[in-house]
């Protein structure tokens, strides 16, 4: 009878044990589950407070850039660095912003661009981004190059490919940021390649060239598109170790 009992005893202790056991890593698991959704909803929460300091910046910039005489607010190109804003910080480029549109008549054609590197604003431009759309089944590409292209057929004769794109997706987009150091007026080139016949659209932002926004009107050329009354701005938004950036091309009329 004794040893019946210890042996019931025994059993109890084991049972006591393994069920201890599992309610320990029940907890286990639902700390770490409860920590990770913690985790989740708090990146979450930062990432859209970054996105709405991003459009924040965006808007002001926008804004500011509208507002008249066109002869002192559309030459504005300063941006912003860290401007405190909601919580967090916003950075802002404002760029030129040109539409290329066209139909090649061969397979590629070389679109050369300037850009003006300043050393005054807040936050001086210094992105380049380009973006190639089309609706045909055409498989283009897009290629940017450091400087005049003499060759269209040759472009490294003349120049250095500094960033592409080709992954047969719409639409094909490059962004580079500009490395030399301020002030230099430089000229880079978009080559798009395709087949004969493509339609095409080609928008190109980048820093001002010599002679945007001349006057006291947005610039030349006088009449449609009205390259020189177009902008981009990027901005891009940060709250705490969250980053988010936002991009807008946009147009006034003279």
């Amino acid at each position: 009878m004794r040893r019946l009992i210890l042996n019931r005893r025994g059993a109890s202790i084991i049972g006591v044990i393994l069920v201890l056991a599992v309610l320990t890593l029940s907890g286990v698991i639902f700390v770490s589950i409860f920590s990770t959704g913690v985790e989740e909803s708090t990146g979450e929460v930062l990432s859209s407070r970054a996105l709405f300091a991003a459009e924040g910046g965006l808007e002001a910039a926008i804004g500011h850039l509208k507002r008249t005489p066109i002869s002192t607010y559309w030459l504005w190109k300063d941006g912003y660095l860290a401007k405190p804003i909601g919580g967090g910080t916003m950075d802002v480029e404002v760029l030129e912003y040109e539409s290329r549109d066209s139909t090649l008549t061969a397979s590629n054609k070389c679109e050369p661009f300037e850009s003006v590197i300043s050393v005054t604003g807040a936050n001086p431009a210094r992105t380049v981004y380009v973006s190639l759309a089309w609706s045909s089944a055409s498989n283009m590409a897009l290629e940017l190059y450091d400087n005049s292209v003499a060759d269209c057929n040759n472009p490294a004769a003349s120049a250095t490919l500094i960033a592409s794109s080709a992954t047969a997706k719409v639409p094909e987009t490059v962004r580079y940021r500009v490395q030399t150091a301020p002030p230099a007026t430089l000229t880079y080139t978009a080559r798009v390649t395709g087949a004969i016949g493509d339609v095409y659209k080609l928008r190109i932002a980048h820093p001002d060239e010599t002679n945007f926004g001349t006057g006291s009107t947005c610039g030349q050329p006088a009449g449609p598109p009205y390259d020189s009354c177009m902008r981009a701005v990027i901005s891009l938004g940060r709250h705490q170790n969250a980053r988010r950036e936002v991009f807008s091309g946009f147009s006034r009329t003279p």
